[in-house]
């Protein structure tokens, strides 16, 4: 699957993704990847200078005086006590319970798209990951540093002439949909940049991480992964999940 293929799954949801209507993972997705997309963060842009135009194009009215005095008269208060009365025909009954299935065709139908698409956006994230996992094992520059902390194993691979950096760990715990993991880029101070949030993966073996930084690589020292809240934060608030020098 091609890069544009990738950004295009993506797009589809910034829709959505604009007006706050998707769920925590697809909009952690979402949001990750606009740290990486330009053109996705600029098409989010106009989405929502959209909403905002037309809700301002839109001038409030204020409502007749008879459709007030209407549905004042329509109020429990106003209507005599009387017994309720439901009457219902054959074909109304026979058209309610028509409407009634295809509701729920329709809604099981669009639970079953949303898994696929979520299934599709993970595997294209596992196959990028393999490639530029593969790719960087090529690069002679590339740095392959051990990752060992408690249970936790893996691999930090560091190419710090194309300012890129990989993640690899195994046994990494799987956390609820409050929490995330972040990576952050050390320097010799000690300050920590954000370098992404990631999450570990149940359905592999492994966990993998790709980070591409936008600062030369050379101006740090480490890189350390801490849990945070699930949209990530500005500054390590959580605990240390392993720190890794180079």
């Amino acid at each position: 699957m091609t890069q544009d293929q990738i950004d295009d799954i993506f797009r589809e949801n910034i829709p959505a993704y604009a007006l706050d209507a998707l769920d925590v993972e697809d909009a952690r997705a979402v949001k990750s990847h606009l740290q990486t997309c330009a053109s996705c963060r600029t098409e989010l842009a106009e989405y929502r200078a959209l909403s905002e135009t037309l809700l301002m194009m839109t001038p409030p009215k204020t409502p007749p005086a008879a459709l007030r005095r209407r549905l004042q008269g329509q109020l429990p208060s106003a209507q005599k006590r009387s017994s309720p009365r439901f009457v219902w025909s054959f074909n109304q009954l026979a058209l309610g319970l028509t409407l009634i299935i295809l509701l729920a065709l329709n809604v099981s139908s669009y639970l079953q798209i949303r898994a696929l698409q979520k299934q599709q956006v993970q595997l294209a994230s596992q196959l990028q990951n393999g490639q530029a996992a593969i790719a960087m094992l090529a690069y002679p520059d590339t740095e392959s540093l051990l990752i060992k902390a408690d249970n936790i194993s893996g691999t930090l691979l560091v190419d710090k002439s194309r300012n890129i950096a990989m993640i690899l760990v195994w046994n990494l715990p799987q956390l609820d949909s409050t929490q995330t993991y972040q990576a952050w880029l050390i320097d010799p101070q000690g300050k920590r940049t954000d370098a992404g949030i990631f999450r570990s993966q149940p359905s592999q073996p492994y966990t993998s991480a790709t980070i591409f930084s936008a600062n030369d690589l050379t101006n740090f020292v480490g890189i350390g992964v801490t849990i945070e809240p699930s949209a990530g934060s500005p500054q390590p608030t959580g605990q240390r999940v392993f720190k890794v020098d180079f």
